[in-house]
């Protein structure tokens, strides 16, 4: 665990935690853009005196996912020619001046505007994703790298939960105004971290990636080897690569694992995380729930906070298949819950229904939210980044991560429609058949990841009996791998975003140890 690791070798694992902090407010933002609608959109509504109609609301709640999916292939650029850190400095001003845009059509009175500032925040929700995540990776020692990733999933969770309790107490445009002020706060902050020795490495600053690895790694802690075997490898990584062709594409040992992923993709945002999350005060308030809606949102979001937090500790115990079986199985038990209060409501009338059943609404999106939140959440991306091959891990990366964006926009728009074209309690029926799918996907389809390297996996889609490498005790100091990058050409001598692959220690590969019986 993290707080072993801390307790151990304080000197080289805080400023490592300190990175990572640092690195995953973007996250923070994006939680605050994605929370904002609940809180926001009913108390615009409420004081609206510019003209908007029905739609506008739809769409102004979903723009932000329109906008993510060109926020998420801009960053490639300045990642890859300026480096993580002034990518991740830069990202945050789509935040900045969104929010402001936002805030200021108090004064401008004119729906445009409300527009333009959630299209800006929705640029800046799809740079943190590589942005963010990848800063925090190639800053983190591997034994240490999965736990210190998890910390981006409960910034985004954190976000979400002070937009709640802000928004529960302050108008839309002044909660706009608040979320201006926090991302000039991150970037100040973020100026004060190094760059990633990765990309120092790989652009020829070598001596300043020594720096840069040393201050992570702690004053007193020698990086010759580490430093060695990162160059190393990432002459080996840089002499194979090749352009991408489409009929490579097509083969088994990648179609397989890009359709796996395509699916956990889909069935992640089928379970209407999204739409529950933009729309929790609404939910609230059309269930006639005897709790007071902005209380109730409260309590979902921290809720959904503390479990993010504790699922950091479970996907390397549990294993990705126990985990997304489990979460996905809960999930539609919570979300059937919510149909069935909905189709009483509609039988009793909503006043019998709350009497007998206010109860429900709230314990079924607590229990949503937890449920999705050590699972469903964070287990897709995880798996996403281990099943491709090496080669083709940034460009399928990216293709899934966009497939997800465009599913998160689809449901997030729609939702509002499905209530009113099937009913509330068949909408929530609807997410329920989607997560139990889920349960049978998973089950037949998705292979077991945990403790499996990169090349297992690989050898796993080619149906080869492979040869496996050790994964070395993260609490062995003396056996910590180290971490590379491969930059993936994509088209036009454009490198998308990195892929990064686990060394084997010197020691093992001087005590011929890298090899064991699958």
């Amino acid at each position: 665990m993290v707080k072993q690791q801390i307790m151990k070798n304080p000197h080289k694992v805080l400023p490592q935690l300190m990175a990572a902090v640092v690195g995953s407010w973007g996250y923070f933002c994006m939680g605050t853009v994605r929370g904002w609608g609940s809180p926001g959109l009913p108390s615009l509504n409420r004081t609206l005196d510019f003209e908007m109609n029905e739609d506008d609301f739809k769409w102004i709640s979903a723009m932000p996912m329109c906008s993510s999916f060109f926020g998420a292939l801009i960053i490639s650029i300045p990642m890859q020619y300026l480096g993580r850190k002034k990518a991740l400095m830069g990202h945050y001003f789509f935040y900045i001046f969104g929010s402001l845009i936002l805030g200021l059509t108090y004064f401008g009175k004119h729906k445009a505007m409300l527009y333009v500032g959630r299209l800006l925040q929705g640029l800046g929700v799809g740079c943190t994703t590589p942005a963010c995540q990848i800063y925090v990776s190639e800053c983190s020692s591997p034994s240490i790298r999965g736990r210190l990733g998890s910390i981006t999933a409960s910034s985004l969770a954190l976000g979400i939960w002070v937009a709640y309790i802000i928004g529960a107490f302050v108008e839309w445009h002044v909660l706009a105004f608040i979320f201006t002020v926090l991302p000039c706060i991150f970037l100040l902050w973020t100026c004060a971290m190094p760059e990633t020795p990765i990309w120092l490495l790989t652009h020829g600053h070598e001596d300043d990636g020594r720096k840069a690895l040393q201050e992570l790694r702690g004053k007193n802690t020698n990086v010759d080897a580490e430093m060695s075997r990162m160059k190393d490898h990432h002459e080996k990584s840089a002499s194979i690569n090749g352009p991408i062709r489409f009929k490579d594409l097509m083969k088994g040992p990648i179609l397989k694992p890009f359709g796996i992923t395509l699916g956990l993709m889909f069935f992640q945002q089928a379970t209407g995380i999204n739409a529950v999350v933009f729309w929790t005060v609404s939910i609230f308030q059309w269930a006639g729930s005897s709790i007071d809606s902005r209380y109730a949102t409260i309590i979902v979001g921290a809720i959904h906070l503390l479990c993010c937090i504790g699922s950091g500790f479970l996907v390397d115990r549990f294993g990705r298949r126990v985990l997304l079986l489990g979460s996905s199985a809960v999930t539609s038990i919570s979300l059937a819950a919510m149909g069935v209060f909905f189709y009483f409501q509609r039988i009793w009338g909503e006043a019998d229904a709350t009497l007998h059943l206010g109860w429900l609404p709230l314990v079924s999106l607590m229990v949503f939210m937890a449920a999705y939140s050590c699972g469903l959440s964070n287990v897709p991306f995880i798996v996403m980044g281990e099943l491709f091959p090496t080669r083709y891990r940034t460009f399928l990366g990216t293709i899934s991560s966009s497939f997800n964006l465009i599913v998160t926009l689809i449901v997030v728009r729609f939702f509002p429609d499905m209530l009113t074209g099937l009913g509330k309690d068949v909408t929530f029926f609807v997410f329920t058949g989607c997560t139990l799918t889920c349960i049978v996907f998973v089950y037949f389809l998705l292979p077991e990841t945990k403790g499996k390297t990169l090349e297992d996996m690989e050898q796993l889609f080619s149906n080869n009996v492979p040869k496996v490498k050790k994964i070395p005790d993260e609490e062995d100091e003396e056996a910590v791998p180290e971490v590379s990058t491969q930059l993936v050409t994509i088209s036009n001598g454009q490198c998308g975003l990195v892929g990064h692959n686990i060394l084997p220690t010197t020691e093992e590969i001087e005590n011929d140890e890298v090899f064991a019986t699958f």
